[in-house]
């Protein structure tokens, strides 16, 4: 057995959900659609049999909640930032402006900004778990080191 093979089989993979192996899991008339258009095994096989880590949590997940919530702030931000005017004279009346004649102009506005308070939140649990798990440790230094230079970056253009 590889060690690809003996991975999968081990403990370390727990399955989400068990179906019988050969022909169709399903019964009745979905069974016989399933035997002959497999696409119902294929979901189930997919989505639901999928084996997963039996570590795995949702803290896992944050990279990619931040990667969409950064998304999310530039693509609201951009919006925003073409109705606004940085003058001194004009920055309030564009941000009123904004918010009262921009059609949804207070939903964007109200948004970025939730967005952004969630955007640090998700950024310092995702670092406080990279310390709980020792991400920082031998061989992920050097990913350690470029998202701390990330997260360096990212206050520098919040707060300065």
């Amino acid at each position: 057995m590889s060690g690809k093979d003996s991975d999968l089989n081990s403990n370390n993979f727990k399955p989400v959900h068990t179906n019988k192996v050969g022909g169709s899991p399903f019964k009745g008339v979905v069974g016989w659609i399933d035997n002959r258009l497999p696409i119902i095994r294929m979901f189930k096989y997919e989505y639901l049999d999928f084996q997963v880590p039996k570590n795995l949590s949702y803290l896992w997940s944050l990279g990619g909640i931040l990667m969409i919530c950064l998304i999310f702030l530039i693509v609201t931000g951009l919006v925003l930032g073409m109705h606004y005017k940085p003058s001194s004279t004009e920055a309030f009346i564009s941000v009123e402006k904004i918010m009262r004649d921009v059609n949804y102009g207070w939903l964007l506005r109200y948004a970025h900004m939730n967005f952004a308070s969630f955007f640090f939140i998700a950024v310092y649990i995702h670092i406080f778990r990279g310390l709980y798990y020792g991400s920082y440790k031998e061989p992920r230094q050097l990913m350690w080191l470029i998202g701390i230079v990330i997260f360096f970056m990212m206050m520098a253009t919040a707060f300065l």
